[in-house]
């Protein structure tokens, strides 16, 4: 997928912010190896220690005059006789600093005498520095050895490494330098190649969100108002503006779905106006002429003794159908004029319970069983009209019992920003496939039934700016679901 523009410059933008400092920070480098370098391979420093090994050499011959000066002086302190030379160099091994041992030999090479130390080197390790002085005229030789401190080879040895070390650094210098500042160098691009990579793999992250939303607004545009955008599970603005925009698909959908609704409803009740006016027209006339048929009958007595019998059937059979065109009149006149709604503060369950203790038809054809929210539940109705849906879905509940005694189940709830009047029986429930059509003006799921019930409460719902829909109840039955939104400021003014 080839990266956009946003996600390039914000990669740009990422490695420049890391670059600069970056940049500052090996020149910098730069500038310290110089310094440290300068400092370090100091000529003065060198000098000296290569002078070191020199000195160090010095003061070696320098001991090695001394002892070879302390022999001749023991030689010549030598005893004439040979029993008692043993003794004289045990003693000298005791009266001479470092002196360790001592060999008294003739001039043929035979050892005549010797001495030597048992006592530990208190220095540690050490070598022997051996130091010979021979007797004139006799031949006769003393050879003796003396310690000299390891530590004194050690510092010699380091030294003359250290020296060098810094003769080759010297010579290395403009190397080191340069191995220097690229190693940092390295080490800095690489930092910078990173942030460059973090940046881009980010903007590409928040870009493809982006994407998806605008996408969904252009088929929000084209009229698809299913569309709905994943947020992720991020908790940034970029899913916020997802969840913005799915709310507001949702709201919107709802809006139309609403207003298509009422527009439908309108359209159903001008046509029940007018399916009223044409029935209720000829109504009146024919009741009116069958009346003066039968009151002119009575009058001139019967003529036919079948035919008596037969006009009363048919008047019970006429007056009953006129009955039920006067009630389908009445009902297409209710429909056709459902006032508008005029909100006023109300709590909820407080409504509800008014409306059983006020409607004792309920209680009469109903075991009603209310459940009511812990906290209150402000919202904003038209009392009257709620009343009417709450009462026709009573009486649906009753109906769709019969002819067992109805259990009806009223529940109060806040969801969310929303206050939810639920309306539930224990009847045979409406089949899955026939709920989405169950509010539809003139469908019905009863023989008798006129299919207006369920418009008129939705149509009510509506109006109230809330919800309304069907599902089946837990253990059987149906369970209509009112949603009404909360009205905080009516909680006092209801309360």
């Amino acid at each position: 997928m080839r990266p956009s523009r946003l996600e390039i410059q914000i990669a740009l933008a990422l490695a420049l912010a890391a670059a600069v400092p970056l940049l500052a920070a090996l020149w910098l480098a730069s500038r310290l190896a110089e310094e440290n370098l300068a400092f370090g391979l100091n000529p003065r420093v060198i000098a000296s220690l290569e002078a070191n090994p020199g000195l160090y050499r010095e003061l070696f011959n320098a001991r090695k005059e001394l002892y070879g000066e302390q022999v001749r002086q023991l030689a010549l302190g030598l005893p004439s006789e040979l029993a008692q030379v043993e003794p004289y160099l045990r003693e000298a091994l005791e009266r001479t600093p470092r002196l360790r041992g001592c060999t008294f030999s003739g001039a043929d090479g035979a050892v005549l005498a010797e001495a030597e130390t048992d006592q530990p080197n208190p220095e540690g390790e050490w070598r022997a520095a051996p130091a010979r002085a021979t007797l004139i005229p006799s031949g006769a030789a003393l050879v003796c050895t003396f310690a000299i401190e390891a530590r004194f080879f050690a510092d010699l040895d380091e030294v003359r490494e250290l020296a060098e070390s810094y003769q080759g650094a010297g010579l290395l210098r403009a190397d080191i330098q340069r191995s220097y500042v690229g190693a940092f160098a390295v080490l800095l691009m690489g930092f910078a190649v990173a942030a460059a990579g973090t940046g881009f793999w980010l903007a590409r992250r928040t870009t493809r969100r982006l994407g998806a939303v605008i996408r969904g607004v252009r088929e929000l545009a084209s009229g698809d108002l299913s569309v709905q955008v994943d947020p992720g599970g991020a908790r940034d603005e970029v899913a916020g503006l997802a969840r913005a925009f799915n709310a507001m698909v949702r709201e919107v959908r709802e809006s139309r779905d609403r207003i298509v609704y009422l527009e439908k409803i309108s359209g159903w009740q001008e046509v029940a106006r007018r399916l009223a006016h044409e029935i209720k027209n000829p109504l009146t006339p024919i009741q009116l002429a069958f009346q003066q048929l039968e009151a002119r009958f009575r009058q001139a007595g019967p003529g036919d003794p079948e035919l008596p019998r037969l006009l009363s059937e048919t008047g019970e059979i006429v007056r009953e159908e006129i009955a039920t065109l006067q009630r389908l009149v009445e009902e297409f006149s209710s429909f056709a004029k459902l006032p508008e709604v005029r909100l006023e503060p109300a709590e909820l369950g407080e409504f509800v319970e008014e409306f059983l203790r006020t409607s004792p038809q309920v209680a009469e054809t109903a075991d009603v069983e209310l459940a009511k929210a812990t906290a209150p539940c402000p919202v904003r109705i038209d009392r009257a009209l709620l009343r009417r849906a709450l009462a026709n879905l009573a009486r649906n509940a009753e109906e769709a019992a019969r002819p067992a005694r109805a259990r009806l189940h009223l529940a109060v709830a806040r969801e969310g920003g929303r206050a939810v009047l639920a309306v539930a029986d224990e009847g045979p429930g409406v089949p899955a496939e026939l709920r989405e059509r169950i509010f539809d003006p003139y469908f019905t799921t009863r023989v008798h039934g006129t299919g207006l019930g369920l418009a008129i409460v939705k149509k009510i719902v509506l109006q109230h700016g809330g919800e309304i829909d069907l599902s089946e109840r837990p253990g059987g039955g149906a369970r209509f679901a009112i949603r009404l939104p909360l009205s905080e400021r009516a909680a006092g003014a209801g309360g």
